[in-house]
């Protein structure tokens, strides 16, 4: 067969080709006369909005219209139009995408080659605050051109829109949102990336009122305000992680929760779906039990304990020091529990609660028991090993090993004092040594005359205990007995144990049997 060519076409094509047209056809050349459409290309590359674009091919004229994304434009808009060439002016409308040669009773033709742009994107206004779920509206130029927006580092952008034109762009605050700017992403030949100087105010949660201010452990608290649709989580001020995630009731302007078992007393935290918190002016009282009395005091053990106070009915167990428990009472109301104490590893010391809903109470209340134990001699003819002689002051003569005078045993301690306030200096090595224990006994042996002296005690933290103070009688042994309670609370330890000269005379005192009871 033989071909006929159209080479003035063919040579415009490849001219404009060469000048950056967009190839929409494949490298066959058609017969002459075929009479279909073809589209062979169309350009040239990097044509705007506003700017002539030509098309070329083969029996252009029956083109009707062309078909942009976003825009149409019917032939009687063409400024050219013939067999081989149609040439008309970009509409501000037009999307990147392919086109589409409209022909009236036949085929229409769709280009090979995507159309694109470089577009100059414009943001002129956007609303100023919103809350998450709701619609936020952008307006500017080529916003149609637009593919995604980032609301401040959020990630998923938001790539789905409620509406976008040329002029308004229109999208759903994503629940996540923090206040922050907008960054835009653009198509086109030049993708661009715009952030927005000024920030979107995203709203948050706020709590106005909380009732009641004062409720248990599972009681429900409710909260008032304005969004607090948006809260997914409220924080109690606890012991470690006091949240709470489900709700028993939830609208925009009531929340309804119930307190946890480890909430203590304090604030609230309210948080939004983006992790921002928000804290309460108001506080919550945790109601907890609490002790007003424990009778007797000492107490035997395996004897009958009466606790009074408040809240006692929230209590499920009762912790004593030295390790032992109680979970099962003679009798318990909100104002007092009856129960027996325990005969094994229990000593001095504070006793805590376990509520029902097992939080931890420190009652801050001591409770002693009456333990029958040895007596523990600091000094008996020597000093025990568990105790040390540190530096005193105001003596001249510390002797822990005379015999001139001894009350019983063959060995004293003799003091020589030279000032009116001197002092033999003791240190314990166990800081508790003194627990458990209600009497200080030790003999006193005077030399010259009647005076005062006294045992004073300083703690572990520094501060020196109330004194203990007797009368030494001249030119005999005198038992000293000092309740231990004297010198106040010892529970944090004992740092030293000191015996003063009271602000007598110097004079001379020998000390024996220094004990414990």
């Amino acid at each position: 067969m033989k071909h006929i060519y159209n080479l003035r076409a063919i040579l415009l094509v490849c001219l404009l080709v060469s000048f950056g047209f967009f190839t929409s056809c494949s490298d066959d050349e058609g017969e002459i006369n075929s009479g279909q459409v073809e589209l062979l290309s169309f350009g040239p590359t990097g044509v705007k909005h506003g700017e002539q674009i030509k098309f070329i091919g083969r029996n252009l004229n029956i083109v009707e219209s062309i078909e942009f994304q976003g825009a149409t434009v019917a032939k009687t808009q063409f400024t050219a139009h013939t067999s081989e060439l149609i040439e008309l002016i970009v509409p501000q409308e037009t999307e990147e995408g392919r086109v589409t040669l409209k022909i009236a009773g036949g085929e229409d033709v769709v280009s090979k080659t995507v159309l694109s742009f470089e577009v100059p994107v414009v943001i002129n206004s956007f609303t100023e605050s919103a809350k998450p779920g709701t619609n936020i509206t952008i307006t500017g130029n080529y916003l149609n051109w637009v593919d995604s927006v980032q609301f401040g580092s959020l990630v998923p952008h938001v790539k789905t829109f409620v509406s976008r034109s040329m002029t308004e762009l229109v999208l759903t605050v994503p629940m996540e949102a923090k206040t922050g700017t907008l960054t835009f992403f653009t198509g086109g030949t030049e993708p661009m990336s715009i952030e927005t100087e000024q920030e979107l105010q995203v709203t948050l949660p706020n709590a106005t009122g909380i009732n009641p201010t004062s409720l248990k452990h599972g009681e429900n608290l409710t909260i008032t305000g304005t969004d607090l649709d948006l809260v997914k989580e409220v924080v109690f001020t606890g012991v470690g992680s006091a949240r709470v995630s489900t709700f028993v009731n939830q609208s925009a302007t009531q929340l309804v929760v119930t307190v946890p078992n480890n909430a203590s007393t304090g604030t609230l935290k309210l948080v939004a779906m983006s992790g921002e918190e928000v804290t309460t002016t108001q506080t919550i009282t945790v109601i907890l039990p609490a002790i007003t009395n424990m009778a007797p005091n000492p107490v035997d053990p395996g004897g009958k304990l009466t606790i009074t106070g408040t809240n006692l009915d929230l209590v499920k167990t009762v912790n004593f020091a030295g390790g032992a428990s109680v979970s099962t009472f003679i009798s318990k109301t909100p104002t007092q529990i009856e129960l027996t104490m325990p005969t094994a590893d229990v000593v001095n010391g504070a006793v805590t609660f376990i509520t029902t809903r097992d939080y931890s109470v420190a009652t801050g209340k001591t409770l002693n028991i009456n333990i029958e134990r040895p007596p523990y001699f600091i000094f008996n003819d020597a000093l025990h090993s568990e105790w040390q002689k540190w530096n005193g002051w105001g003596t001249t003569v510390q002797d822990m090993a005379s015999t001139e005078q001894v009350s019983r045993g063959s060995r004293a301690i003799k003091l020589s004092y030279n000032d009116s306030y001197g002092a033999l200096q003791l240190h314990p090595t166990n800081a508790k040594v003194m627990e458990g224990y209600t009497t200080l006994v030790l003999y006193v042996y005077g030399v010259t005359g009647d005076y005062q002296m006294s045992v004073a005690l300083q703690l572990k933290d520094g501060k020196d205990t109330p004194d203990g103070t007797f009368m030494v009688k001249q030119g005999e042994w005198k038992k000293i007995e000092i309740p231990i309670s004297t010198f106040g609370d010892l529970s944090a330890g004992i740092n030293d144990f000191r015996l003063k000269n009271y602000g007598t005379n110097p004079n001379t005192v020998y000390v024996d049997d220094i004990e414990l009871r």
